[in-house]
């Protein structure tokens, strides 16, 4: 086994060529970090991950106590979207697991907050590359990587991982500035976030006046509170980026694990997803 060095896109790499096969991150996608885990799969073409009037292929899961109701009384279908009412932390999540795709969905916050998100930032999470079974995160959610959706601050790159249990599992870099934020065009003045088990790396957007509250401006691209949001994710092999309105505002790089299911969260706060389809990367 012979260990290789390659430029790919202004990043420095680690292969590893075996009986002739130049490897970076097929292992990585294929490997199951738990029994349960189904494997993942690369859709051949768009297909509609939520049918617009059950859960069909979906699981859900609410943490008991001490905020939720039954995940039959927080996840509901109205007028063909999910809706989220946000009595609780907990999330749905796809039974099929997922690499080399293209999100595409949108998003909204109604309703109001709960419990102690009461006068918080309207919240939620699009979780990917979820790994494990329900709850490993705090009896909440799985581990994972999150795409932030939070009023104010969508588009950050949250870990969520188990120090306790799992401190290593989750692996991810990402390029930021001296502003601590992402950045697109890395320069000589560009450090290296490499994040291991933990971490956050702020986005594109992210101007450091974020307060969290509930009367949290809106910060471009996003809309009022109310109106729909698009957001995207493309994860091809061991990268992600993710589209908020039309607008880059993350990539990372070096994923592991780099392939999972994928999550929609509940997080004390009324929220609605409509329109989730994935589709082939083109």
């Amino acid at each position: 086994m012979n260990k290789t060095t390659m430029i790919l896109g202004g990043v420095l790499m680690a292969a590893v060529v075996t009986g002739g096969c130049l490897c970076t991150c097929t292992c990585a996608q294929d490997r199951k970090f738990f029994p349960g885990d189904p494997t993942p799969i690369a859709p051949t073409e768009k297909i509609a991950l939520f049918n617009g009037k059950d859960y069909d292929g979906w699981d859900l899961w609410m943490k008991e106590a001490p905020y939720a109701k039954s995940a039959q009384e927080v996840f509901t279908v109205k007028d063909g979207a999910m809706h989220v009412t946000g009595e609780g932390y907990g999330g749905c999540t796809t039974k099929q697991a997922y690499k080399d795709y293209h999100l595409k969905m949108q998003f909204r916050y109604v309703g109001q907050g709960f419990a102690n998100r009461a006068e918080k930032a309207a919240d939620g999470g699009l979780l990917f590359h979820c790994v494990g079974p329900e709850g490993l995160y705090g009896g909440i959610w799985h581990l994972s990587f999150e795409c932030n959706i939070i009023q104010g601050r969508t588009g950050d790159l949250i870990l969520v991982g188990n120090m306790q249990d799992y401190p290593t599992l989750l692996r991810a870099k990402a390029f930021v500035n001296d502003k601590d934020r992402w950045e697109p065009r890395p320069n000589g003045k560009t450090a290296v976030r490499s994040l291991v088990g933990c971490g956050r790396v702020n986005n594109l957007s992210y101007d450091g006046t974020w307060k969290g509250d509930k009367d949290q401006p809106v910060v471009a691209p996003e809309r009022p509170y109310g109106e729909w949001n698009d957001l995207e994710l493309i994860c091809k092999g061991d990268t992600a980026e993710y589209i908020f309105n039309g607008k880059t505002v993350m990539k990372l790089f070096d994923l592991v694990p780099a392939a999972g299911r994928i999550q929609l969260q509940s997080e004390c706060h009324g929220i609605e997803y409509r329109n989730i389809t994935i589709e082939p990367i083109r």
